[in-house]
């Protein structure tokens, strides 16, 4: 009686405390909790990660130091299965903090609150840590899985290396991922996060803030980066702009156009995964204040007269004796180039069989002010670039009627103008939904003050209400130094993280647990559709028991893995 109530204890104290040595605490973490670094008491959390064949499988380990250990450094040993079955290309990193100066507001009534300032998100994979007594650092082990990988559960373990008065020591933690008998495939949803890949001084982030020459090797190695990761992350939608990548000569108002720049990207997006959508970058911009009429970007000989008209985003100023004006559509020079340019690209695209793939913007967050130049411009590219769709993130509804195939409003606009965007449906159109510096509020987004769960719930938004696909802004638009600056970017206008959801190192690209969480919020909207398959019923009834509203959730982490479980098990009867 007594040894056997003695090994009952014992085993409780391990499960609240995590490995536990003189020197350092080991716990596991349910990956959707952001560990803050004041948070001091910890209950080790051993329960098994569950994934699909196909999903990437997250474990979080936090380290809670008894003493200063310096050079803390991460390895995995085999992750194998009782039968011997083995999950190969697992990484692990620890996760880095960012400081966040200002707090956005209207706040979510769900906003975490962190009295350091400091909040979790990059995964560094390629740093050492050190901490002081007391202090504790989360790690992140992401473990792929294929359709090849058989099911189980399997058993691995995480070494972790650190130096304790000169003297090197060794600790380790077990872990454990359950493997269902189901498979992912294509996702069916649609997903875009905007990359400022193509901007020289965004890249020379990634280049010890030298400036990137365009077109160079370094320019289309970096490039890569950004496809690979991004394919990496179901992202199947991505932003390239045929007008800036063509290189153009200009003789008495004639253009010729060389596509193979455009060509070059499109082909490295499409070899580093699925590439469902080419999204044609943006044809036209604000005059000049927001609600500005939209003028259409125009290349033209530089000259006097070019340079007395108002200059385009364009990254790349002048290139073989053109420069990118910006002209009212109605201009005989605007004219003059959409007639020649978008058959031209139609033309092209066509003979590249990349037409049936190819959806283009005119111009973005339209508002009922400056709808009618917008509507006027999407005259002419139904015009000139017949049976492409039009897609747009929008502000408003009613006012851009007729004018647009796939509609981006942001969430609350969803919301509120839900019935609209409904009948839209009826008719055909296609509706995906973006989230930008807003919704603010109880919506869900993917700023770093809120939990991540929200952050995966938006996916789930998109299966309840039937939204196809998914937009938003901010992959990459970093600022000097962004590991260790405020993530409040632009003295707080934008909330925290809304500029980036990726890192930059030197040559490399670093995740966060935002964008890990966003991808298995993608895989959870796949699981749903195949729930729905089997049937319809039970699907809503997993997704109703989480998604409320279009702004209100059930944000209990073990309620929502109760769900996925079920899912999990459903799908494997």
């Amino acid at each position: 009686m007594f040894k056997k109530f003695f090994l009952t204890v014992f085993f409780c104290t391990i499960t609240a405390y995590g490995f536990c040595s003189e020197y350092i605490h080991l716990y596991q973490v349910d990956p959707l909790i952001k560990v803050l670094k004041e948070r001091s008491y910890f209950k080790d959390d051993i329960d098994t990660i569950r994934v699909a064949k196909g999903e990437i499988a997250s474990v979080q380990v936090v380290v809670k130091g008894n003493a200063e250990i310096q050079n803390m450094r991460i390895a995995l040993s085999s992750i194998l299965s009782s039968s011997s079955a083995q999950l190969m290309g697992a990484t692990a990193g620890w996760v880095g903090y960012v400081p966040v100066g200002r707090s956005y507001n209207p706040p979510s009534k769900d906003i975490i609150r962190s009295s350091s300032g400091y909040f979790p998100d990059p995964i560094l994979t390629d740093s050492a840590f050190s901490i002081a007594e007391e202090e504790v650092q989360p790690l992140w082990i992401s473990v792929p899985t294929d359709a090849k990988t058989v099911p189980g559960l399997y058993k691995g373990t995480i070494r972790i290396t650190g130096d304790i008065d000169g003297k090197r020591r060794i600790w380790n933690k077990d872990f454990y991922i359950r493997v269902y008998p189901i498979t992912l495939g294509k996702s069916p949803l649609f997903v875009t996060n905007w990359s400022a890949h193509f901007n020289p001084v965004i890249l020379g982030y990634l280049n010890k803030n030298e400036p990137v020459k365009p077109y160079s090797s370094l320019y289309w190695k970096l490039i890569k980066m950004h496809a690979e990761i991004m394919a990496s992350h179901r992202q199947n939608v991505y932003r390239m702009f045929p007008v800036w990548n063509t290189l153009y000569t200009y003789n008495n108002g004639i253009y010729t156009f060389d596509f193979s720049r455009f060509d070059k990207e499109v082909e490295i997006f499409d070899e580093a995964g699925s590439l469902e959508k080419i999204e044609g970058g943006h044809l036209a911009w604000r005059s000049e204040a927001w609600n500005s009429p939209f003028y259409v970007e125009v290349p033209l000989p530089d000259n006097e007269e070019s340079r007395d008209l108002k200059a385009s985003p364009n990254p790349i100023k002048c290139e073989n004796g053109i420069r990118f004006t910006l002209l009212p559509v109605d201009d005989v020079r605007a004219k003059n180039f959409i007639a020649q340019f978008l058959p031209a690209l139609r033309e092209h695209l066509a003979n590249k069989n990349w037409l049936n793939k190819y959806i283009q913007h005119i111009a973005d967050e339209p508002i009922s002010d400056n709808a009618p130049s917008y509507k006027t411009i999407s005259n002419y590219i139904h015009r000139f670039l017949p049976g492409v769709k039009i897609l747009d993130a929008v502000l408003t509804s009613k006012e851009l009627a007729g004018s647009i195939d796939v509609w981006v409003p942001v969430l609350n606009v969803l919301h509120k103008d839900y019935e609209f965007y409904q009948d839209l449906k009826k008719e055909g159109k296609e509706i995906w939904f973006y989230t930008c510096v807003g919704p603010r509020g109880n919506y869900a987004n993917r700023f770093i003050e809120l939990p991540l769960i929200q952050t995966r719930f938006l996916h789930w938004i998109n299966y309840k209400y039937g939204i196809t696909g998914y937009l938003h802004w901010g992959l990459n638009y970093w600022i000097e130094n962004q590991l260790s600056v405020d993530a409040s970017r632009d003295r707080g206008r934008l909330p925290a993280g809304d500029n980036c959801i990726i890192y930059p190192g030197y040559h490399k690209l670093y995740s966060s647990i935002r964008f890990e969480t966003m991808r298995d919020g993608i895989d959870d909207y796949q699981l749903l559709k195949m729930v729905e398959k089997k049937n319809p019923e039970k699907s809503k009834e997993f997704v109703d028991s989480l998604i409320l509203n279009f702004d209100d959730y059930d944000n209990s982490v073990t309620y929502f893995r109760k769900i996925r479980k079920q899912i999990l098990e459903f799908l494997s009867e």
